[in-house]
């Protein structure tokens, strides 16, 4: 996986005699000392734990590896300064605000951008292969020594999401195909490219991408079709061929006409073809639609005629005798995880209030106790964006509850999940919503808040009885009676949940409902509303780390993407505590 032995760096600690540090005026030297580059190498740089990063590197003899606690610094002063690579690059060199981060107190060494991207691809790949996310594990680091540094109180936290655009181009349908289609015939030689049926090899030339800017719309649904039909065939012909069938892009036109389209059952011979088949009913899925396979010859077998039917097809017009073998889908029938751009293969598609989004999402946590020195960022997930803001919260359940302390956190309605509601209260945590999706029920009828509730028992009516008999089942129904003497001349009568029987009367529904109408009654609390006003911070967090809903990401992949948010989280941790420091040390200056 690398060229390079591990090797720890220590040379930071190595206090220099002589430096244009040392020669620093006194009032210089104390803006320094106050300057976010030393706040960062006393509360960053020194806390990163470079062994977990041996694993990295070879253990034989080789060159030494450059430091780890300098590449995973640079990555979160990458973010932290919006540089890139090449900028990054020229700081590391010539930038003393860089170098006094690290550690460093005078200029002299060298570094390249290649280095920046090798040490990102030994992450990702080591992820891949073990699961191990090491950055992550220097954020977690990174928040308990802040949390106990600067006496933290991460009881109550607030949380939310946002989409991240990923570093592709938004490609229609006719776009994606033409684009694999020239990815593979790209990787081709170019002498089987040439033996190719005609019309496919003129989808290797970059004038036939980007088609939805050239066509007309009425143009575009057939130029898809010609597509799908490419596509197919090139699959069914490479699909055994070991040399080409393991390419990437042979991969991705594979996905694509899977994703997109759907094959029409083929039929060798017309005699096969069953009379019943005619009776078929709509709707009837057993026996599709199908036509058969269309036969490619190459060009040099076509005759004129073959060639100008050919030419016709590839054109978008109609012909009586074309036989088309698969189809495209409906928009509504592709999967949101389907492939949106071969460049980024993990970003998928979500429509929310009337926008598209292209790429993935990040779950941002913080804490919002107004006692604290300054806000922390607590937790920080990235997923595709058509992951439930539920399931990422799910993945930081129990490590915010042990590691944070963390009892009350403030949500939206998108958070709403019932096993991970669960698992919150498994874990003592209390989740306040600031609002919930669906209707609220009709003012005249009774919220099922209104009994008294031990967990799925009820214990009191609102009128203050109990049922004679309860059931709670695994399917999370709830039931009951009610003796007939209490509810007949019972005043809730009317707008009250029981239905009357012969002997008595009835209640029944999924203990959901309950949870839900509980948290309805909390809501109205005026204690609560005013809890809740603490939520209104969490937009200026997700402001403050990707400044808009919907940025771009730098980096493509899943990994990287995410390991991008987590330098960025480290990175703001370090600018808010650096302001608070350098407050307090002008109030002790003002103070003296």
């Amino acid at each position: 996986m690398a060229n390079n032995v591990f090797e720890e760096n220590n040379e930071h600690h190595q206090e220099k005699l002589f430096s244009p540090v040392k020669d620093l005026p006194p009032r210089i030297d104390e803006k320094l000392q106050n300057h976010w580059s030393t706040h960062f190498y006393q509360h960053i740089f020194t806390q990163i734990d470079e062994t977990k990063f041996g694993r990295l590197y070879h253990d034989g003899y080789s060159r030494p590896n450059k430091p780890v606690n300098e590449l995973v610094s640079l990555e979160i002063i990458k973010h932290l300064l919006d540089l890139s690579d090449e900028e990054l690059e020229y700081a590391y060199i010539f930038d003393f605000r860089v170098r006094n981060a690290l550690g460093k107190e005078t200029l002299g060494d060298n570094i390249c951008e290649k280095t920046f991207t090798n040490f990102r691809r030994r992450l990702m790949e080591h992820e891949e292969e073990t699961g191990q996310d090491l950055l992550h594990e220097v954020f977690e680091d990174h928040r308990s020594y802040f949390q106990d540094e600067f006496e933290i109180d991460a009881s109550t936290q607030r949380m939310d999401s946002t989409f991240i655009e990923a570093n592709i181009k938004q490609l229609s349908r006719v776009d994606l195909l033409a684009k694999v289609l020239h990815n593979f015939l790209c990787d081709l030689p170019k002498e089987i490219v040439q033996e190719l049926p005609a019309g496919i090899d003129e989808f290797a030339d970059t004038d036939n991408l980007e088609l939805s800017y050239q066509l007309e719309p009425g143009e575009i649904p057939a130029t898809m079709e010609t597509l799908a039909e490419h596509t197919a065939w090139l699959v069914d012909r490479f699909e055994d061929d070991d040399e080409y069938a393991e390419l990437e892009s042979f991969a991705h036109l594979q996905q694509v006409l899977d994703e997109q389209c759907y094959r029409i059952a083929e039929f060798e011979d017309d005699e096969d073809v069953d009379d019943s088949d005619d009776q078929r009913q709509p709707g009837d899925d057993s026996s599709p639609d199908w036509q058969p396979l269309r036969t490619y010859t190459s060009p040099e077998e076509k005759t004129e005629t073959d060639q100008s039917e050919e030419n016709t097809e590839l054109s978008g017009e109609d012909t009586d005798d074309r036989s088309d073998h698969v189809g495209l889908k409906e928009p509504d029938a592709i999967d949101s995880g389907s492939l949106q751009n071969p460049h980024d293969e993990e970003a998928t598609y979500r429509y929310k209030n009337g926008e598209d989004y292209h790429g993935y999402k990040a779950n941002v946590a913080e804490t919002c106790n107004g006692e604290n020195p300054f806000r922390l960022i607590t937790a920080i997930r990235v997923d595709t964006n058509n992951t439930d803001d539920g399931d990422l919260l799910d993945e930081d359940i129990p490590e915010l509850s042990a590691e944070t302390g963390l009892r009350d956190l403030l949500v939206d309605g998108g958070y709403t999940h019932k096993e991970v509601e669960k698992r919150c209260r498994d874990q003592e945590i209390t989740q306040h919503f600031s609002g919930i999706t669906g209707q609220r029920p009709a003012e005249e009828k009774m919220s099922l808040a209104a009994p008294e509730w031990d967990g799925t028992r009820m214990v009191a009516c609102p009128a203050g009885h109990e049922p004679f008999d309860q059931n709670h089942y695994e399917t999370g129904r709830i039931s009951g009676k009610m003796e007939k003497e209490f509810c007949d001349g019972c005043p809730h009568r009317e707008n009250c949940f029981v239905k009357e029987q012969q002997q008595h009367y009835s209640y029944g529904f999924r203990e959901r409902r309950v949870e839900i109408a509980q948290r309805r009654k909390r809501l109205d609390d005026p204690a609560e509303q005013e809890f809740l006003k603490l939520r209104a911070g969490a937009e200026s967090l997700i402001n403050e780390m990707y400044h808009k809903d919907g940025e771009k990401a730098t980096f493509t992949g899943k990994i990287k993407v995410k390991n991008g948010s987590i330098a960025k989280a480290i990175g703001r941790n370090l600018k808010r505590a650096s302001g608070f420091l350098e407050s307090e040390a002008k109030r002790e200056k003002s103070a003296g």
